[in-house]
C-alpha cells in the first residue's frame, strides 16, 4: 500500500481493515473523529494500492463510509482551517469524486451532454467504486446511443462498493432491461441479471446470495479479480447484516470469511506487483 507523504501527521490505527465494515482497504485515523464509530480514514480502492489513498469518513449509524477528501493533503488543509477540529469550514477539493459529479450535473442542466460525459468519466477515474457516478455515466451513454459503453458502465454501477453506495433501483432496472451487446453477452452479471433482484434481509431464504456467489466465482475464473473482490465483499456485507440463523443455514462465518478474503487480497496484490 502506498502511504501518503504526510502520513506521520495523523494518528493511524494499528492495522488496515479487511471488511466487511469498514470495507477492505480502510485505515482509520483519529484526527477529527467524532467517536462512537464515526472516524476518518485512508482508503485504497481495489487495484489502486500503488496510488495514494483518498480519505473517507466512517458513518457508523448508516453503516457506510463516504469519500470526503481526494487526498490526505486535502484533509489536513480542511483540518487546519477548522482549528484542528471537525468544523463547518469547507475547502476547494477539485479532484474529489463529488466535485466532478456536480460539474457533470451542471452541464446536463445546460443540455451539454458531451461535456457532462467528460465530467462523469473523470469522476469514475477519480474514484471507481461509487455506484452513482457509474450510473450517471451509463445514463448519458444510453442517451447518445453508445450501447457498449452504457452496458460497461451499468455493470460497474452494480459491481460497486456497497459499503459506500448501494446501487439505486434505477440502476438495477437498467441492468435487468438491457439486451446484451455481442461483446458482453457472456459477462456473468449480464447472463444472470434476471435471476437477481438485489433485495436483502427479512427473508428465510434468499436466492440472491447463491447467484451473486456464482457471479463473483466466475469473475475470479475470468481473471477479473478487482470486480470479483468487490462483489464478494458485497456478498459478505449483506450476509453480515442477516440473522445468525440465516448465516448458519448459508454456512457463513465472518471470522473465516475475513481470513480467506485477506489471503485473496494479498495474493492479488502480489500478482499485480510481479
Amino acid at each position: 500500500m502506498k502511504l501518503p507523504k504526510r502520513i506521520k501527521e495523523v494518528s493511524i490505527d494499528t492495522e488496515i481493515q479487511v471488511g466487511v465494515y469498514p470495507p477492505n482497504g480502510f485505515l482509520q485515523f483519529y484526527e477529527a473523529g467524532l467517536g462512537n464509530g464515526d472516524y476518518f480514514g485512508l482508503y485504497w480502492e481495489f487495484g489502486k494500492e500503488n496510488e495514494e489513498p483518498i480519505v473517507c469518513e466512517m458513518i457508523h449509524d448508516e453503516g457506510i463510509i463516504k469519500p470526503s477528501f481526494s487526498s490526505l493533503d486535502k484533509f489536513l488543509e480542511w483540518y487546519t482551517l477548522n482549528d484542528f477540529d471537525y468544523g463547518d469550514e469547507e475547502i476547494d477539493d477539485e479532484k474529489l469524486v463529488y466535485n466532478y459529479l456536480e460539474k457533470g450535473n451542471q452541464c446536463l442542466q445546460q443540455n451539454n451532454v458531451e461535456k457532462a460525459i467528460e465530467f462523469y468519466k473523470a469522476s469514475t477515474e477519480s474514484f471507481g467504486e461509487l455506484s452513482e457516478n457509474w450510473f450517471k455515466l451509463a445514463s448519458q451513454y444510453k442517451r447518445i446511443g453508445n450501447e457498449l459503453d452504457f452496458q460497461k458502465s451499468i455493470i460497474n454501477a452494480v459491481i460497486s462498493n456497497w459499503a459506500i453506495d448501494f446501487p439505486s433501483q434505477n440502476a438495477v432496472r437498467m441492468l435487468k432491461n438491457l439486451t446484451p451487446v455481442a461483446e458482453l453477452k457472456d459477462h456473468p452479471l449480464l447472463r444472470n441479471r434476471e435471476k437477481i433482484d438485489f433485495n436483502f434481509g427479512g427473508q428465510k431464504e434468499n436466492k440472491n446470495y447463491e447467484v451473486i456467489k456464482a457471479i463473483f466465482t466466475e469473475l475470479y475464473e475470468l481473471g477479473d479479480h478487482n470486480r470479483a473482490l468487490l462483489l464478494e465483499q458485497n456478498y459478505a456485507l449483506m450476509m453480515y447484516w442477516e440473522t445468525s440463523s440465516f448465516q448458519e443455514r448459508n454456512n457463513f462465518d465472518i471470522k473465516e470469511w475475513r481470513n480467506q478474503f485477506s489471503q485473496k487480497t494479498k495474493s492479488r496484490i502480489e500478482l499485480n506487483n510481479i
